[in-house]
C-alpha cells in the first residue's frame, strides 16, 4: 500500500509496538516495514487530484464555450446551416447523440470502472446534449413565450433519472441544479407581474427549497437505490438552507434594491439571529451524532455571519486602520485555535 511521510510514521510505530507486546515476530515486523520503506520512496504527487482538476477545468470550458456560443448565436447558426431541417428533427437528433453518450459513459464505466473523472465527464456531455434537445424541443413546441420552466423540470427530471438508475453523480448534481432554477423560474412565472410570491423573495423562497432538499435526502435513507445520493442532497440542500438565511440576513425580504439601500441594516438584525440560532444547532447537532457535514457547515456560516455584521455595523464608525486591525487579530485567533485542534487530533490518531 501507499503510504504518504505522516501516515508511514504512524504505520511504521504500530508495527514496532505490535512486535514489543508479542503480536509480531520479528521478522514478519522488518518484512512490512521494508514494504512501508518501498511505499514512502515512491512519489507522493497525488495524481488523482490532478485527474480531477484536469477534467474539472475540461468540463467547465465546454460549458463556458457553449454558453459563449448560445449566447453570440453562432451555435444556432451553425446547427441551423448544418441542419437545415425542423426543430423537432434537431431535437431528436440531440436526444439521440445524449442517449448514445450515457450508453458508451456506462458501457466505459463497466470496462475502466477506476477512470471515474473521464466516465464522469462523458455522462456530462451526454446531459449537454440533453439540454440542446429540450432548447430545440421547447421552440418546435412553441414554448419560448410561454410556460418554459416545465422545459427546466424535464431537463431536471432526465438528469436525476439517469443520475439515479445509472449512478451518476455527475448527472444527480445537475439535476438538482436544473431543479433549483425551476424553482425559481417557476415561482417567479407563478407570481405573474408581483415580484414577491407569496409574501416572498428569492431567498426566503430557497430557504423553503433548501428544506425540500434536506427532506429528499432523509426519505432517501429509507431505500436501498438512492442511498448513495443521501449525502450530495443533503449537503446541497444544507447549503442552500444556510446560504438563503445568510441572503435574508443582508437583504432581507427586500426586492427593490432602491427601497433597500434606504433602510438601516439594523432592521434586518432578526434575520441574523436566526442564522446564528440555526448555525448553533446545527454545530451541537453534528458534534452530538457526528455528522461532521452538519457542524462544519454550521461553523462556516457562523463566522460568515459574524464577520458579515462586523462589515455592516463597523465599516463606516471604525477608523480603516483599527478596522483591518481587529479584522487580523480576529483571523489570528481562529487559525490559532484551528491550529490547536489540528494538533490534538493528530496526537488522537497518532
Amino acid at each position: 500500500m501507499k503510504f504518504n511521510k505522516t501516515e508511514t510514521a504512524k504505520v511504521k510505530k504500530l508495527l514496532l509496538q505490535w512486535e514489543s507486546e508479542g503480536k509480531l515476530s520479528h521478522d514478519k515486523v522488518m518484512e512490512l516495514l521494508n514494504n512501508v520503506e518501498l511505499s514512502e520512496n515512491k512519489s507522493t504527487f497525488d495524481w488523482r487530484n490532478l485527474s480531477l482538476l484536469a477534467f474539472f477545468f475540461a468540463v467547465m470550458c465546454i460549458i463556458m464555450a457553449t454558453a459563449l456560443m448560445i449566447s453570440d448565436d453562432w451555435l444556432e447558426r451553425l446547427i441551423n446551416t448544418v441542419f437545415d431541417v425542423h426543430d423537432s428533427l434537431k431535437s431528436l437528433f440531440f436526444f439521440i447523440l445524449a442517449g448514445t453518450l450515457y450508453f458508451l459513459a456506462k458501457k466505459r464505466r463497466e470496462a475502466y470502472p477506476k477512470k471515474v473523472f473521464s466516465n464522469e465527464s462523458l455522462f456530462l456531455f451526454g446531459s449537454v446534449c440533453v439540454a440542446f434537445g429540450i432548447t430545440y424541443l421547447g421552440f418546435t413546441l412553441g414554448m419560448s413565450d410561454g410556460y418554459f420552466p416545465i422545459l427546466i423540470l424535464l431537463a431536471s427530471l432526465i438528469f436525476g433519472s439517469v443520475g439515479l438508475f445509472w449512478d451518476t453523480t455527475v448527472n444527480w448534481y445537475l439535476a438538482i441544479v436544473a431543479l433549483a432554477l425551476w424553482f425559481g423560474t417557476a415561482t417567479s412565472y407563478w407570481s405573474g407581474s408581483d415580484d414577491l410570491f407569496i409574501g416572498m423573495n428569492y431567498p426566503m423562497r430557497y430557504v423553503l427549497f433548501g428544506l425540500m432538499l434536506i427532506g429528499l435526502s432523509k426519505v432517501f435513507q429509507r431505500f436501498k437505490w438512492p442511498s448513495r445520493f443521501v449525502s450530495s442532497t443533503y449537503f446541497v440542500g444544507l447549503v442552500a438552507l444556510f446560504f438563503s438565511f445568510w441572503l435574508l440576513s443582508v437583504f432581507g425580504n427586500y426586492v427593490d434594491l432602491g427601497a433597500w439601500s434606504e433602510v438601516s441594516q439594523y432592521k434586518f438584525i432578526i434575520w441574523a439571529v436566526v442564522l446564528a440560532i440555526i448555525s448553533l444547532i446545527a454545530i451541537w447537532y453534528g458534534l452530538r451524532f457526528n455528522e461532521k457535514v452538519t457542524r462544519d457547515v454550521g461553523i462556516v456560516f457562523l463566522l460568515l455571519n459574524l464577520y458579515t455584521r462586523y462589515f455592516e455595523y463597523f465599516w463606516d464608525s471604525l477608523h480603516k486602520v483599527l478596522f483591518f486591525i481587529i479584522l487580523a487579530i480576529s483571523f489570528w485567533l481562529i487559525g490559532r485555535k484551528a491550529e490547536n485542534i489540528w494538533n490534538l487530533a493528530d496526537k488522537v490518531e497518532g
